[in-house]
């Protein structure tokens, strides 16, 4: 089997890095809606767009690493699911369709988010 040359530390920058950049750029867009009672909802779509981004990172990087299709579909996956929470984030924003925040909305979110956070925390374990 392959040593792979991502390591936990490696893992661990990755993660750093792309919230940092997310929280950064995504303050001028997001910031009124924390102030104005939606931040939890606005929350939970900041860490799905940010566990989401690693996954699809370390997807790409393993997948360039051993070029199987299983992971090219898995990296496709974690694709797909970020680019759904950018799009429903940037819908807060810019409204291209009238979204209701209900609690149905709210744990359907929460429940993706705890998804990827488990999968994020699959990326760090050593078995």
């Amino acid at each position: 089997m392959q040593q792979t040359h991502l390591d936990t530390r490696g893992k661990f920058k990755i993660l750093l890095l792309i919230s940092g950049v997310i929280s950064v750029a995504s303050v001028p867009l997001f910031l009124p809606h924390f102030i104005h009672g939606h931040g939890v909802h606005t929350g939970i779509h900041m860490i799905g767009i940010t566990l989401g981004s690693f996954l699809s990172v370390v997807g790409a990087i393993t997948y360039l690493e051993y070029r199987t299709t299983r992971l090219l579909l898995v990296f496709f996956a974690f694709l797909a699911v970020t680019a759904a929470e950018i799009l429903s984030a940037l819908n807060m924003v810019f409204l291209f369709w009238p979204s209701y925040s209900s609690v149905d909305s709210i744990m359907t979110h929460l429940l993706i988010v705890m998804m990827l956070t488990f999968f994020s925390i699959g990326i760090f374990r050593r078995d």
